[in-house]
């Protein structure tokens, strides 16, 4: 199938994007929030309570996704 030098890489990168969407699913306002600069100062955009729960939602989501593929990765490519 695939040599074995690329088996990590098929790990690697379903890892980083769990890593990634549990982070986002962790601390959604954190990843969310920006500052831009207006004519009087700074101002924050924060996001509403629906947005914010959706994103937990999605990568806890994306997580688990990601996680199965790593599993299935290593199921299917001895």
């Amino acid at each position: 199938m695939f040599p074995a030098p690329l088996r990590p890489f098929f790990a690697a990168v379903p890892l980083l994007v769990a890593a990634g969407a549990l982070a986002m699913a962790a601390f959604p306002r954190r990843m969310t929030r920006w500052q831009v600069r207006g004519p009087d100062g700074t101002a924050r955009v924060e996001l509403g309570r629906t947005r914010l729960l959706m994103m937990r939602v999605v990568g806890v989501v994306v997580a688990a996704i990601a996680l199965l593929t790593v599993f299935a990765t290593f199921a299917i490519l001895p």
